[in-house]
């Protein structure tokens, strides 16, 4: 079988295997934490095509595969009522799965990546586990092409990284507008193939407090406070990450192969460093989703970035009239408290995690609040 790269050769494996064994449904997956997703299928009975397509994602902990993958299960099963850890599973149940064939595929760090499994609604003959090995070879083919096609994409990241170099913001040294709008375009492909997952930051650093100064002054100020932000973003972000300053005070952060947790503290470090750094910002946060495109996820980043913001100037004000006495005004949905602690609420615990003060909930605790500011907002 001569194939040119990973997908193709899933392909032709898949046809092949239908070809040979006959199951009626045949699929590459990746296993991405709780995720399962059929990067390549083959289906000629289930007619899920369609949802394929769409980018459906399915529970793993519900598939044969991960009970496969942890031991549970022998690698072929004909019939799968006969195997109690696959007859309990939820999938087996949705999809009415009568034989099962699996094997697992690994990465370059012979880490579980994702499987090469086929499926069929009826139990096969028994004969069908002396096909283990033409799998498994089959499997293996698999493993090796992803373990050199990831290692080419690290080493494709570090050459993008060099071109950057001649892509640079002149101020703060980091990638420009065109190196991200690149980065962006060459990571998109990346997780379309193998079901990578990757987030995108938006960063917006607040300007000097007064602005009543000098122009020159003011104008110095901004300056120190756009390199001391630049230089805690630079010492912040991982080694493959892209980090761009788009324009002004707008910077951004391409997070490949990036877990929700992972995003989710890196998030919460990029605030914590700008902080230690003297330097006041909002932040917004949103995972790719497997059904859209990065430059997607990049909007959605942008307006939890500008959401976040509104939230901060909402607390300032808050802050600043009870001060005074005054009363607070409602000016949104739930009042500028609730929503605060909304936003904390959707962040998944990460400011508790991070040591800062639960958001407050009654009027008592409105000028801590206000001084407490939210520190960012991730996109649901």
């Amino acid at each position: 079988m001569k194939a040119p790269d990973f997908a193709a050769a899933s392909k032709e494996a898949l046809a092949f295997l239908h070809a040979r064994l006959g199951l009626g449904l045949w699929m590459v997956t990746r296993a991405d934490e709780d995720d399962w997703i059929v990067l390549s299928a083959v289906d000629h009975i289930y007619g899920i095509d369609e949802l394929i397509a769409n980018g459906i994602v399915f529970h793993w902990a519900d598939t044969l595969c991960a009970r496969m993958a942890h031991g549970d299960g022998p690698r072929i099963a004909p019939r799968v009522a006969d195997v109690p850890a696959y007859a309990g599973a939820p999938l087996a149940r949705k999809l009415r799965i009568g034989a099962y064939v699996g094997m697992p595929l690994t990465d370059g760090d012979g880490k579980l990546f994702g499987t090469l499994c086929g499926f069929d609604p009826e139990p096969q003959p028994e004969a069908l586990v002396e096909q283990e090995r033409l799998v498994e070879v089959l499997a293996d083919m698999l493993s090796g092409l992803l373990r050199a096609e990831l290692q080419a994409n690290s080493l494709a990241r570090d050459v993008e990284a060099a071109r950057g170099e001649a892509l640079v913001d002149p101020l703060t040294g980091l990638s420009n507008r065109r190196a991200w709008e690149r980065a962006l375009a060459a990571e998109e492909e990346r997780c379309r193939r193998y079901g990578a997952p990757a987030c995108v930051i938006v960063v917006e650093f607040d300007g000097p407090q007064d602005e009543s100064q000098d122009e020159d002054l003011l104008r110095a100020q901004r300056v120190a406070l756009l390199l001391r932000g630049a230089q805690a973003l630079r010492h912040t972000v991982r080694k493959p990450d892209t980090l761009a300053r788009l324009d002004d005070a707008m910077f951004v952060v391409l997070g490949v192969e990036c877990t929700n947790a992972e995003a989710m503290s890196l998030l919460r470090r990029l605030d914590l460093g700008l902080k230690e750094a003297g330097v006041s910002a909002a932040l917004g946060m949103a995972m790719r989703a497997r059904s859209e495109r990065l430059s997607d996820s990049w909007k959605r980043a942008a307006d939890a970035m500008e959401e976040h913001r509104q939230a901060r100037a909402a607390g300032r004000m808050v802050h600043e009239q009870m001060a005074t006495d005054a009363p607070v005004p409602d000016t949104s949905e739930g009042g500028p408290l609730e929503r605060r602690a909304s936003m904390h609420e959707r962040a998944s615990d990460a400011a508790a995690e991070g040591g800062d003060e639960a958001p407050a909930t009654d009027a008592t605790d409105a000028a801590a609040a206000a001084r407490d500011e939210p520190a960012f907002k991730a996109a649901p």
